[in-house]
């Protein structure tokens, strides 16, 4: 009876040590989003290509992006974006982008950049984007919030509006900001459209963007200008 009783001592105590190592693993491990959403972490690019072309002479449009741009891929692709985006990346590695984009002849008229969040924009960099897509393209400008803290706008925001006047038919500016301001929301709040970050869309939020975004879509096509 001893026996019984040791062996069943110790298998609860068994039990116990592993119920303790799971529940340690499951508090150290970082947070994900819900169910579905990518990581945002800083390595990996994610891409996707567009599933409808509303540049039928050419090349369907690009969105390069941050971290924002990773979850509405999907979204993006649907209405007509290509896109290639990745957590942390700031403009100069979007301009890098662009420019291997053109070196394989895979540069399409219209390109969109989300990428002042991490590290901020100046002219010098506007400049050089221009230079690199050349006066036959057009860039499209999208403002975004704070990634350190989710609030509105970005640093470095006027550098855009700035730009847009200054170039008015090559630049154009598609404020993200004031269209999502309404449902700048953390979920699981009504009408949020954002993760509790206040910086990355949800689901609702990604569909939303890429709804948004969708309005430039008649710049796509070869030789149409701001």
């Amino acid at each position: 009876m001893a026996r019984k009783r040791d062996a069943v001592v110790a298998a609860v105590g068994t039990l116990l040590l592993a119920a303790g190592i799971l529940a340690g693993a499951l508090l150290s491990a970082p947070r994900s989003g819900a169910a579905g959403e990518p990581a945002f972490g800083c390595k990996g690019i994610h891409r996707g290509d567009a599933e409808i072309d509303p540049n039928p002479k050419g090349l369907a449009p690009v969105a390069i992006g941050d971290s924002t741009m990773i979850l509405p891929i999907p979204n993006l692709n649907a209405v007509g974006y290509s896109v290639n985006a990745r957590g942390c990346r700031g403009f100069r590695e979007s301009i890098n982008i662009a420019a291997r984009l053109k070196r394989k002849h895979r540069l399409p008229h219209l390109v969109l950049i989300n990428a002042y969040g991490n590290g901020g924009v100046n002219p010098g960099l506007i400049a050089e984007a221009l230079k690199v897509l050349g006066k036959k393209r057009v860039l499209g400008l999208v403002t975004a919030y704070n990634a350190d803290t989710g609030h509105p706008p970005a640093p470095d925001t006027d550098i855009l509006f700035k730009s847009a006047r200054r170039y008015p038919h090559r630049v154009f500016v598609l404020d993200w900001v004031s269209y999502s301001r309404p449902h700048h929301k953390a979920e699981p709040k009504p009408g949020a459209w954002f993760l509790p970050d206040l910086f990355h869309p949800n689901f609702t939020g990604a569909d939303a963007y890429a709804q948004f975004l969708s309005g430039a879509l008649p710049l796509a096509s070869s030789g149409r200008f701001p």
